[in-house]
């Protein structure tokens, strides 16, 4: 087969040089990720973007985030935590803000925040990170978002931003409501926002094909004083949802590598992707963007470095490696049988979860539905729907049913959110406690890890990995007791004697005595099987 060599270097990379099939599609398989990983979160900001246009109105929007006062950019943060969108789902979202006449740098907080910090990605932080550090990491995101926003607001907004000719009303009818909700998150996966998405996944499917397997297994330690540069330029074209990014924050964290590259990554490749840049460049031109690009790289970098430097001190070393982010590059190899769609389709399968895939069904029907609304064009719009054609006040026959649209008075006002934040804490409980095959899994990993520093009788980086294995295993009881309503005594008592043998385990550690720890790896092993065993088998 005749190749197409392409060059790439780096540490730890598998080869300078690749054939045509893997760089092909290792970026198709790229691509097919991303667009399945982003699929539950891109419908759920088509859909809060037509909630914000059908039910709360473009005027209810501009006093909740402060239009012509200072603290729009604190109050678009504040939005921002509350929805549980991706760097992509943002997009349609900050549309309706700009059409609602909010100011672009209240927009940009927005967009920069809601991808990185919301109740999916903090609460599925917990479980990968300690409090603190995402309390550190919170406050540097909003120093950048905010910051960002308020400068922007003061030197472009001011001066470029185009006030709408007409503020539009939310329909008073619930059944216009709901059509206005449903248009307007079906037109906003087409139109100019489609070319955003797909410079998007271009830039993903980029990334996939060009850069070497390997070359981020080494290198993105905290010694190596280029580690978030070197995360920065990755994190710029790659696509991170908000619960991967989690995920991969905490493997940095956990295995000690360079919480600037961590920070570089959660705000660089979660928050922002090409298809903010493409808006940005299309509505403000090339200057405006590059104030923005210079002011969001430089912050990152700021905050990133400082925390290598004044938080706690990474254990991995520049020889140290992690698969943590092979998922940004390119496969090893990809041979000539496998070089088809087919290929492509078969590997998302096997990885593919169930809100992906719900996700990805949904989405395919809101984009039919928004071609066909796009082709229809006038004949099947709502504008007509939006506009002012009576006073509020004044009494009208075109009412809504109060049967069907009752006022609710302050106390059912106060069940409904009541339930709403108890909905929240389930699944974030489900969230905070994996399904314990998923813990198994995890422990498994991290299991290896505390041999290795045991038989290298490294005290600290045991320490560390054993902590690491007591918080998955004290998650097992309670994981199973939320999903099926009880746990054996059985199973708790294995749990303690796995709790029992990792203590045992860490105080020979501390005291010196490795050659009782090494002897003592396989009654540790003999009890951890026997509780995987337990709780696999003897559902």
């Amino acid at each position: 087969m005749k190749h197409w060599f392409l060059i790439a270097d780096g540490p730890g990379y598998t080869g300078f040089l690749t054939d045509f099939n893997t760089t092909f599609w290792s970026g198709a398989l790229r691509v097919a990720e991303a667009m399945v990983a982003a699929a539950p979160f891109l419908v759920a900001g088509v859909f809060a973007a037509g909630i914000l246009r059908g039910m709360v109105g473009a005027d209810r929007t501009r006093k909740i985030l402060g239009v012509g006062h200072w603290t729009g950019p604190f109050r678009a943060w504040a939005l921002g935590i509350l929805l549980p969108i991706c760097s992509l789902g943002a997009l349609p979202v900050a549309r309706e803000l700009r059409r609602a006449g909010v100011p672009s740098g209240t927009v940009l907080s927005f967009v920069l925040v809601a991808p990185v910090l919301n109740p999916v990605s903090i609460i599925y932080g917990l479980s990968h990170i300690t409090p603190i550090m995402l309390v550190y990491f919170g406050v540097g995101t909003f120093v950048v978002s905010v910051g960002i926003g308020l400068i922007w607001n003061r030197v472009i907004a001011d001066n470029q931003d185009v006030e709408p000719e007409q503020i539009e009303r939310a329909p008073r009818d619930s059944v216009n409501r709901l059509l206005v909700v449903g248009d307007t998150a079906a037109r906003g996966l087409v139109g100019p926002v489609f070319i955003d998405y797909g410079l998007a996944l271009l830039a993903v499917g980029f990334l996939g094909a060009f850069l070497p397997h390997g070359i981020l297994q080494t290198g993105l330690t905290r010694d190596n004083a280029l580690a978030p540069i070197i995360m920065g330029l990755v994190a710029i074209p790659v696509y991170v949802t908000p619960t991967e990014v989690m995920m991969h924050f905490g493997h940095i964290v956990q295995d000690g590598y360079s919480l600037g590259a961590a920070f570089a990554l959660i705000l660089l490749g979660a928050g922002a992707n090409v298809g903010v840049a493409n808006w940005l460049r299309r509505d403000y031109g090339l200057k405006p963007l590059m104030l923005f690009v210079s002011l969001l790289i430089g912050s990152t970098l700021v905050i990133g470095i400082t925390a290598d430097r004044t938080l706690i001190h990474g254990n991995a070393t520049t020889t140290d490696h992690t698969h943590a982010f092979d998922p940004f590059t390119r496969l090893a190899n990809v041979e000539s049988a496998q070089a088809n769609l087919v290929w492509v389709i078969k590997k998302v399968s096997k990885t593919i979860r169930t809100d992906e895939a719900y996700g990805l069904g949904l989405l395919l029907i809101i984009i039919f539905a928004g071609l066909i609304l796009k082709i229809s064009g006038k004949r099947l719009s709502v504008e007509h729907l939006l506009e002012d054609q009576q006073d509020e006040s004044e009494e009208s026959n075109e009412l809504t049913n109060p049967k069907w649209d009752p006022a609710l008075t302050p106390a059912q006002l106060v069940v409904a959110g009541a339930c709403c934040v108890i909905s929240l804490a389930i699944v974030g409980l489900y969230l905070f406690y994996p399904s314990s095959d998923s813990l198994f899994d995890d422990m498994n990993t991290i299991r290896t890890y505390v041999y290795d520093s045991v038989k290298q009788e490294d005290v600290t980086e045991t320490k560390r990995r054993l902590n690491q294995w007591r918080t998955h295993a004290g998650k097992l009881s309670t994981s199973v007791l939320i999903r099926t309503g009880s746990v054996s005594a059985k199973r708790r008592e294995c749990v303690d004697e796995v709790l029992y043998s990792l203590d045992t385990l860490e105080n020979h550690v501390a005291s010196g005595k490795f050659q009782e720890a090494k002897s003592l790896l396989v009654y540790v092993d003999k009890v951890y099987r026997q509780c995987r065993s337990e709780f696999k088998n003897n559902p």
